[in-house]
């Protein structure tokens, strides 16, 4: 583990050098257009340079050393960008389709801007619309920042295809997301789907395959990542989703609770449900989705959780699903750097602290 921090480290400060190295490019080029636009792009600058671990841009480092090793890491991590601009443009539009208020112990976008126009009566509704166009530019400068650099041709062009599956894959899992709100028999295999397009697929096998193809990767090399990515994907996801009830408000960057309060039916939920009295389901019940959501009400939710063996079913689970994902990257025939990696990662996203 101490290993994988330390690459971790080494890592995220070239990153967060390139970062503010390309947004300082993009914030020259928009000078002219408008002092609305150099606004918006020295917002955009604060938003992706805020702290991150940098998970997926490090990963789609890793995915390419899988394969070959890197002569150049510079250029790699350049492309790694695209991960993160990825990450932060689906970022923007989830916290408006949540009406999240903080990300990254900051702000949303959508929040940045109702402030700079709280003057006006529809500041709500402005602060959507640019956070929206901020998003819209994010993910072009994804794909931009990608064909910017200098792998073979062929190899960017396939590289880029990647990257829009993934986003449309993405797109897919939020739609299942948003209407799973709606569901009131939505099972643990829906719930599944949904982590698999919504995290796994943009979080960990997205990078991966985009690094491993710039590589030159074959089918096959790609589908033994899938075979690690997909699992791993799926754990991150119950990680998450634990933090979100138990975890430290100061370190997960945004409310606890807010899963509850936006009515989302996660695992936990699911078999808190499941194995519980009337009272505690109605309790549960009262709590989803509710705008007025105290902190007594997420305690007590929080208690119905654990009682049931709810949490203790989604952390074994999660577990499983990761030692499934080292055990396939521990019998591929990776590069042993990459596989190291991989192997360590893995163990790093289940031992995330509460």
């Amino acid at each position: 583990m101490g290993d994988v921090k330390q690459v971790l480290k080494f890592y995220q400060e070239q990153i967060n050098s390139e970062l503010d190295l390309f947004f300082d490019e993009k914030i020259s080029r928009v000078k002219h257009i408008s002092p609305h636009a150099l606004d918006l792009m020295r917002c955009l600058k604060e938003f992706n340079l805020r702290d991150a671990k940098r998970i997926r841009p490090i990963l789609l480092i890793f995915g390419y050393k899988c394969i070959k090793p890197s002569k150049n890491d510079s250029e790699l991590v350049r492309a790694a960008l695209a991960a993160e601009l990825m990450e932060s443009f689906l970022l923007v539009h989830d916290d408006i389709i949540d009406n999240d208020d903080f990300r990254r112990k900051k702000p949303t976008l959508h929040k940045v801007y109702e402030k700079k126009f709280e003057k006006f009566k529809d500041k709500a509704d402005i602060g959507k619309s640019i956070a929206l166009i901020g998003g819209d530019i994010l993910a072009t400068l994804g794909s931009e920042v990608l064909l910017s650099t200098k792998f073979k041709d062929n190899l960017k062009v396939k590289a880029l295809a990647r990257f829009n599956r993934v986003v449309v894959n993405t797109a897919f899992g939020q739609v299942l997301d948003v209407i799973s709100e709606l569901d009131p028999d939505i099972s643990e295999k829906d719930i599944a789907r949904i982590h698999e397009l919504k995290t796994a697929k943009y979080t960990i096998e997205g990078p991966l395959h985009i690094g491993a193809i710039l590589a030159g990767a074959n089918n096959k090399q790609l589908n033994k990542l899938s075979a690690y990515a997909i699992p791993l994907g799926l754990a991150f996801q119950l990680q998450d989703d634990i933090l979100g009830v138990f975890g430290d408000a100061s370190r997960i960057g945004k409310p606890v609770g807010s899963d509850i309060r936006e009515g989302k039916k996660t695992l936990l939920i699911l078999k808190a449900m499941e194995k519980s009295n009337l009272k505690d389901r109605f309790t549960i019940k009262r709590a989803l989705g509710s705008n007025s959501l105290t902190k007594v009400q997420i305690e007590r939710v929080r208690d119905i959780i654990i009682k049931s063996g709810s949490l203790d079913y989604s952390k074994n689970l999660a577990k499983q699903l990761a030692e499934r994902s080292k055990s396939e990257i521990k019998k591929s025939k990776f590069r042993s750097e990459g596989k190291q990696f991989l192997v360590g990662i893995a163990d790093y996203i289940i031992g995330r602290d509460l």
